[in-house]
This record gives structure tokens, sequence and C-alpha cells, in this order.
């Protein structure tokens, strides 16, 4: 698995379980052969983000470690960043002061509802609408040009929120919207452990993809040290199956592809 990439991955800074040491040892152990971290910036208060005030230890601490890393595992600088349609200029601003390599763009709110982890609000409209607004904002996070990666596609589903009607033309939209963009989709493996059982995209959305053209990346959105790179093998066989030969990988805001 040496040739492979893990691109989602969450410290103290924000909502992980661990330091960057810890991730980094865990890499080796799965001979990744590089990494990178994106802890969560949202302009929302929640407790699961960076604050504002660590920004700059966020960016030291990471940049220096950037800088220094090992010849085993190579470590790259990213953010995971939540989109929010009317305040784009402020997403740019904090964006451009984090030297980063890569930036997932990331839908976790309708309006100011935090689906992702709030249940509260299931059931008030039909789940077709909810993947209707979900995947609007996805489309306007892929135009806004802030973002290299999308973050789990189909993230709606996490909680078992499943439409009641057939959204093949709403995922096959989006992703039109994704290749007209120019912007990568991350395979996230996370999906198996939450409640909907399955990966974010799902193999469907997947099969889509590969025959539209949308590049693709790997992150387990790993928490804790032990998810790092979890249920990789499943997912390059996965990718294999639907037609993808490779990943793309990046630095400095670049592109560049891995065959698999």
């Amino acid at each position: 698995m040496s040739f492979l990439v893990d691109y989602h991955m969450h410290t103290l800074f924000s909502d992980g379980k661990d330091t960057y040491p810890a991730y980094l040892e865990n890499a080796r152990k799965k001979d990744l052969s590089e990494i990178g971290f994106t802890d969560h910036i949202t302009l929302e208060t929640v407790d699961w983000s960076v604050k504002e005030i660590d920004y700059p230890v966020l960016k030291e601490n990471l940049r220096s470690l950037c800088n220094n890393f090992s010849e085993d595992v190579q470590v790259r600088f990213g953010l995971e960043v939540d989109y929010f349609e009317h305040r784009e200029d402020e997403l740019r601003d904090i964006i451009a002061y984090f030297p980063v390599d890569y930036v997932i763009g990331s839908v976790h709110f309708l309006g100011r509802w935090n689906f992702d982890t709030d249940e509260s609000l299931y059931g008030k409209w039909p789940n077709d609408e909810l993947y209707r607004r979900y995947f609007e904002q996805v489309q306007k996070a892929a135009k806004s040009g802030l973002f290299d990666i999308i973050g789990h596609f189909d993230l709606i589903k996490k909680l078992r929120c499943w439409p009641e009607n057939d959204q093949s033309s709403l995922y096959e939209e989006t992703l039109k919207v994704l290749r007209e963009a120019d912007i990568v989709m991350e395979l996230n493996t996370s999906g198996i452990d939450r409640p909907c059982g399955e990966f974010f995209p799902s193999r469907k959305i997947l099969e889509m993809a590969s025959r539209i053209g949308i590049p693709i990346t790997l992150g387990s959105d790993a928490h804790s040290p032990e998810q790092v790179g979890r249920h990789f093998d499943e997912a390059i066989s996965m990718l294999k199956e639907v037609g993808f030969t490779r990943i793309t990988r990046f630095r400095n805001r670049k592109r560049s592809e891995i065959i698999i």
C-alpha cells in the first residue's frame, strides 16, 4: 500500500483525539506514502473546529511538520473548510492565511442546521428535499473556486437519511458541476463506520463519477490514529472495479497522479 495517500484526518486542533506524531506513526504502520492533516475550519460557533485564536499556532506547527517530514511518509498541509454560500470572501481570506497544499470543501450545514450531528430536524422535510438542498450547496461549493477537493460527496445520507425517490439525475448533475469546475472528489472511507454503512460516495455514484471523468483522491476522515487508512484495501478494490486507474495527490495546490 506504499503508494497510497490519506488526505483527511483531524487532530486535537479540532475534534481529533491525538497529535500529529501519533497519526504519522500509524501512517508508517499502514505503509502509506503521504498523509495530509485537515482540521476543521468553520464560520459557525461549534466545539469541533479550530478556534480563530489558534490559527497562528496551527499554521506554524503544521508548516514545520510539513517542512521536516520523514523520508518514508510525506506530510501535506490541508484544511477541511465548511462552505457557506454568502460568506465566500471570509472563507477566501482564511484559506489565504494558511500555506496549504490543498483544501477540502465540505457541506455540514443546511442554513444554520448542522445536519451532520444534529438529528432534531430530520423528518421536518421530505428527505428528497434535503437531498436537493444539500447537493445545491455542494454544487455552489464546487463553483466557488475555493476548494481543491469536495469532501464526503453524499454526506447527507450519514444518519441513514435515504431519499424517497431515485436521485440519479441530481447526482449526475452535481458530478458534471464538479467536472466543469475541475475539482477532485474524495472517496471518504469513514462512511463504513457511520450509520449509513457505506463509503462516501456510494458505489453507484463512483460508477457515475468514473464515467464522467471526475478525478478521485482518498481520505479516511480519521479522528484517532488507529483510523488512518481505514478500509483502504476495500476502497482501492472498488475504485478499480468501477474504472478508476489513478489517485490524485497535491503539493502547493498543484495536482499529480498515482497509478493504482
